[in-house]
């Protein structure tokens, strides 16, 4: 019987664009970092397993991948800035875990060939 998954939150994120039109990854991780904490979090730049948010309205936005606890102690975080930067979340499937899996796998391949979390990297 397969391990049974930690529940994970896909949060859309608002982001700041740069000069040149792009995500500021270093604005973002700090956003990150701040409000989730150091390696509990996991983002793409693209809304690869659902749809944007209608809710994000003009907003640009990415999806981040959080353990459910941290993302509740994130949403919390986000409540005093204004404008908010997470404009939506859900709990993510489990066809989409896996995705999310193969994602982190992408990020920092391992011997075992099997997607770690960086939570799961860096609190084991």
């Amino acid at each position: 019987m397969a391990p049974v998954e930690q529940p994970l939150r896909c949060l859309a994120v608002s982001v700041v664009l740069d000069e040149a039109g792009e995500v500021d990854g270093i604005e973002l991780e700090a956003f990150l970092n701040h409000v989730a904490g150091r390696h509990q979090w996991l983002s793409t730049t693209e809304w690869l397993f659902v749809e944007p948010p209608a809710e994000a309205e003009e907003r640009v936005t990415v999806p981040v991948v959080m353990p459910d606890e941290i993302a509740v102690r994130a949403i919390l975080a986000d409540l005093t800035n204004d404008p908010q930067r997470i404009v939506f979340d859900l709990l993510t499937t489990p066809a989409e875990t896996r995705k999310w899996r193969w994602v982190a796998f992408q990020v920092a391949p391992n011997a075992q060939g099997q997607g770690r979390f960086p939570w799961e990297r860096f609190n084991a």
